[in-house]
């Protein structure tokens, strides 16, 4: 198992850098990995300075030793997203399910559409499978709050800390009777697509 972070960068600048670190670090303290700060550093440094100019999706993965790599990619321009819902199984172990680790089975779907939205036994609206839920009801934004059930993605915590989204828990029955009514919109936020529309399928 390793743990990584999957961050966009853009013109040779990380947006969110720091909470990517934090979380990263966060996770290694909890799972028993070893993280050094000046090998972090230097990694970001480096990618920076070799992709100075264009827009791409940099993974980086932390092995349990300490030790990183990284993955580079473009990104490609994608501002719409379909979904269906889907349960989380209960058995899923809690550290996977918060911590970003490269054990995903949970996540794991047959892409009729593009994502998937999970909801739990109790039908609370998790997250989806690559990034957390934005809900726009009445001119307002809404996020699940967190109780150790989803992973914390950087871009949610961000709008959390500039006041531009409310923590608000939905039930998955709530939430398929106001997207029938058109109550609601939903979107994708992460940090590689920041934020995304997404039309879910019932």
């Amino acid at each position: 198992m390793q743990l990584f972070e999957t961050m966009r960068l853009e013109s040779g600048l990380f947006p969110r850098i720091s909470y990517h670190k934090k979380r990263m670090k966060t996770a290694s303290k909890q799972l028993g990995f070893l993280f050094d700060e000046s090998t972090w550093s230097e990694l970001i440094i480096s990618i920076s300075e070799q992709y100075a100019t264009g827009v791409y999706r940099i993974k980086i993965l932390l092995n349990k030793d300490g030790t990183m790599h990284y993955i580079v990619a473009p990104l490609p321009e994608k501002s719409t997203f379909t979904a269906k819902l889907l349960p989380l199984s209960a058995d899923v172990n809690n550290q996977v399910i918060v911590h970003k680790t490269t054990q995903r089975e949970h996540l794991e779907h047959n892409h009729q559409t593009d994502i998937v939205l999970l909801y739990n036994e109790e039908g609370k609206v998790l997250e989806f499978d690559i990034g957390n839920i934005m809900i726009r009801e009445d001119g307002y934004y809404y996020t699940p709050f967190y109780n150790e059930d989803f992973l914390c993605g950087c871009m949610r915590q961000e709008l959390l800390d500039k006041g531009k989204v409310i923590e608000k828990d939905y039930d998955i029955h709530e939430l398929k009777d106001k997207i029938s009514s058109n109550m609601i919109q939903i979107f994708l936020i992460n940090s590689l697509r920041e934020v995304a529309e997404v039309e879910i399928y019932l």
